[in-house]
């Protein structure tokens, strides 16, 4: 949602209308439909791995255990917020396993323009789907939805074998209007290989008013197989920001910046002074002489006991504690911290699940 509108959106669920076979498919969402099928593991579990906020940007990561042929599927979101009540976000996603892999991106309104690629008409057949039309784009590629004078830019920054766009059913309940509602347009950025296809997807999704988006550039200064890194470098006027994910959070260089750590964000003017920095479960981030640094990345901490909201534990609270508001990962998903006792953990809103440990998430954060 943004500027008023709500932009990318989820299909929703038209339950026993048979359409409902197109609106709970894998395909109709954005996100990576891997051998053209639905996520088709069972059970299907997922793991919260980060969360947290600071510095203007919130980041949310999570893998799943979704496809049967693939052992990794794990997705990280930063939203970054920028002067005038605008935001942007880098979507980086890892998928490894199966022969074919389609990044998924729909958003309400019509599409407007891609810039990076022409696509031609396909003669090729997809259930659901219509008007399908191919490109192979040689680079990185930009496509642009307009929706009551709010437009959203998608830039996908990974190479891909073929960008497909096509008109998506555009229903999102059985009821009234949505009945006869309008397609909505669609891109599959897609790779392959007969091997075994593994990818690593970058986007950022820009919504702005007007012409003319914030995001002057983008473009992946990381994309690292063995290790999983990835960093986008997102031009502003006046300064680039860095987004920086790491999945084992060992120290590198990424650009002018370096990180030990899982997340990083720094932003970073014309004259390569940092104004911004963020640092999630990590150790290290330094911009020249400007650095955050943590003694360690998370705080383990072991449970005895677990009663409404509150963890009880086996050992008093540590002394680099970090403050109430920070996070906590725990039975796989996450809490923000509301208060500790001297051997208690209680978190906000939602009641605590029964674990062995949880783990406090350690971050830091910088200002001009």
């Amino acid at each position: 949602i943004a500027h008023g509108q709500e932009m990318a959106a989820d299909r929703g669920y038209i339950w026993d209308d048979p359409r409902n076979a197109w609106t709970r498919s894998t395909l109709a969402h954005n996100i990576v439909t891997v051998d053209g099928v639905n996520q088709n593991n069972r059970p299907c579990d997922s793991r919260l791995e980060l969360f947290g906020i600071g510095a203007g940007v919130e980041v949310v990561q999570a893998s799943a255990n979704a496809y049967s042929q693939c052992d990794r599927y794990q997705r990280t979101c930063a939203l970054v917020q920028i002067p005038g009540e605008m935001t942007y976000a880098v979507d980086l996603f890892r998928v490894r396993g199966g022969k074919r892999h389609q990044y998924g991106f729909h958003c309400n309104g019509g599409l407007v323009g891609i810039q990076g690629a022409n696509p031609a008409p396909l003669d090729e057949k997809i259930e659901w789907l219509k008007n399908l039309r191919a490109a192979n784009p040689k680079g990185a590629f930009t496509a642009t939805w307009e929706q009551q004078g709010v437009r959203m830019a998608l830039t996908a920054l990974s190479p891909v074998d073929r960008l497909l766009v096509v008109d998506a059913p555009g229903w999102r309940s059985g009821k009234g209007s949505e009945l006869n509602a309008p397609p909505v347009q669609q891109v599959l950025a897609e790779r392959r290989d007969e091997v075994g296809v593994a990818s690593h997807y970058a986007a950022v999704m820009s919504p702005h008013t007007g012409e003319a988006s914030p995001i002057l550039s983008a473009r992946l200064i990381v994309d690292d197989p063995d290790s999983g890194d990835m960093a986008v470098a997102v031009e502003r006027e006046g300064c680039t920001d860095y987004i920086l994910s790491s999945p084992r959070g060992a120290a590198r260089q990424y650009g002018p910046i370096v990180m030990a750590g899982r997340f990083g964000f720094a932003s970073v003017d014309s004259k390569g002074r940092l104004l911004r920095a963020y640092l999630l479960n990590g150790t290290e981030l330094r911009c020249g002489e400007r650095r955050l640094t943590l003694s360690r990345s998370r705080i383990p901490l072991r449970v005895v006991s677990v009663e409404g909201r509150t963890f009880s534990l086996e050992e008093d609270i540590p002394k680099d504690m970090p403050p109430v508001g920070a996070y906590l990962l725990a039975g796989g998903t996450g809490y923000e911290i509301e208060s500790t006792g001297r051997r208690s953990v209680t978190v906000r809103d939602y009641p605590a699940l029964a674990c062995e440990v949880v783990e406090v998430l350690n971050s830091a954060e910088f200002e001009t």
